[in-house]
């Protein structure tokens, strides 16, 4: 693989993305017929664009999630909902085949193509509702995307979903539980290509700007610790207790990677890294008491 990329590294050169649309093109031609941790990696590593690169991440992991729904179309995952992301908590309904409901936050927003929307049903398990995982095109009837602005991430839109009674078939909704088998598995995923894209995208610009060799090679060694991790089962506690320790080397990395970025010219890049590397540190708790419980059942 680092052959490969270093020849990218020379052959293709980084340009910035006026939209997402204008992202999305050049990204699935370029990563055509690689797999998704693939997609991920090479996504970030001709990026330099943080939102571009996180959504590299993002729409690996969703392909790694739902092979078949919708390739090479930019999709969204739609849990979150204003009382919150946990079983009991969900509001949104499938009843009769019809879903009504409001998701608070949609990664792409009215770009998103396809959408897989969590919902709940009358049906019980254990003591919440079954839920189940629906997927719904974006141009469905009785469907509004409205798009909102955040302080970071500016690049890509982010949207409200709202769902008023949009129909569909049976053969939309997935089999399985939508929480264990879909949502809770998935935010594994997500950690493992977001990983690799962003780590992808700094690898590039160690490369390109001859930082430091120990700087280089300690990315490359996570880079390829998260692609092995992606053939793991995602919600075992081996994978994340293994994921939590990359995630720690990057983090004591990150002092040097900030002081090459702040010394380099390529001034975008130090401001664009400034504001959207949050990302990285978001669901910091609910990412500890994964840890814990993975330690637990080990341990």
């Amino acid at each position: 693989m680092i052959q490969q990329l270093l020849q990218v590294s020379k052959e293709t050169p980084l340009r910035l993305y006026s939209s997402t649309e204008d992202w999305f093109s050049e990204y699935t031609q370029f990563t055509k017929d690689k797999s998704p941790i693939e997609k991920a990696i090479y996504g970030g590593f001709t990026c330099q664009q943080f939102s571009f690169t996180f959504l590299a991440g993002y729409q690996a992991a969703l392909e790694r999630m739902f092979p078949s729904i919708a390739p090479n179309r930019l999709k969204a995952l739609c849990i979150s909902e204003a009382k919150g992301n946990h079983p009991k908590s969900m509001e949104t309904t499938l009843v009769d085949h019809r879903v009504t409901g409001l998701k608070t936050y949609v990664t792409a927003g009215s770009d998103a193509e396809h959408l897989l929307v969590l919902c709940k049903t009358a049906q019980r398990l254990n003591d919440r509702p079954l839920l189940k995982m629906v997927h719904i095109p974006s141009n469905s009837e009785h469907l509004e995307i409205s798009n909102f602005e955040l302080a970071f991430m500016r690049e890509i839109k982010h949207g409200k979903l709202a769902l008023k009674g949009v129909n569909i078939e049976a053969g939309q909704i997935l089999e399985g539980d939508g929480f264990s088998d879909y949502a809770r598995p998935f935010r594994t995923l997500e950690d493992i290509c977001v990983g690799a894209a962003y780590q992808s995208m700094l690898l590039r610009q160690s490369i390109d700007n001859q930082w430091k060799e120990e700087i280089r090679d300690q990315l490359l060694l996570n880079i390829y610790s998260l692609k092995s991790l992606l053939d793991l089962p995602p919600s075992s506690p081996e994978t994340i207790l293994l994921l939590a320790a990359v995630e720690r080397s990057f983090e004591a990395l990150l002092p040097e990677l900030e002081s090459h970025l702040t010394g380099q010219t390529i001034t975008h890049l130090q401001t664009d890294w400034e504001t959207n590397k949050r990302v990285i540190f978001m669901s910091r708790k609910l990412k500890e008491l994964r840890l814990a419980k993975a330690r637990e059942r080990i341990f």
